[in-house]
């Protein structure tokens, strides 16, 4: 620690590093935080639709909020639920018995902590997706080699050949 440092300054570090909040829901404190590296492994095959969704709704041109997300959040709740419940360290029955008000809620909670873990993965797909749409479309270019500086195939008219 530098001179004049306070413990407490490197607080705001983690809080970047590792964003995390805090709400009550249905009446409980609920700490959500980002998923860990395990945790990201441990439910690579959810986060990974999750993301190839939004990539989807991002490659429509339809990515401007949560809002235009909630459809993609509904078609795999169970996914959502899932990783909102590893996310605050609550059972998943838990999470599945709140009611609309106190879901939404927790819903808005997890996306503010995540939305940055999904949109680094959506922004990747995207730019691949548009890479491989420009290289389909322009396809392979060949072109005939040049020939090396100072030479050519056959006798110029103007340089004379030596035998």
């Amino acid at each position: 620690m530098s001179v004049g440092a306070k413990p407490e300054d490197g607080e705001k570090d983690l809080a970047v590093l590792f964003p995390g909040r805090s709400a009550t829901i249905a009446d409980r404190i609920v700490a959500m935080r980002e998923l860990n590296f395990v945790e990201s492994l441990q439910h690579g095959g959810q986060i990974a639709s999750l993301a190839e969704a939004m990539s989807a709704v991002a490659l429509q041109g339809q990515l401007d909020d949560l809002d235009s997300l909630r459809q993609v959040f509904a078609d795999r709740h169970e996914q959502v639920l899932d990783l909102i419940a590893v996310s605050c360290d609550q059972e998943p029955s838990w999470v599945r018995t709140l009611d609309a008000r106190d879901g939404e809620n927790l819903l808005l909670l997890w996306w503010a902590v995540h939305a940055d873990f999904f949109l680094r993965r959506v922004l990747t797909r995207v730019q691949l997706e548009l890479l491989r749409k420009v290289g389909a479309r322009d396809g392979q270019t060949s072109s005939r080699p040049s020939p090396n500086l100072g030479t050519t195939r056959n006798g110029s008219v103007t340089t004379p050949t030596v035998s």
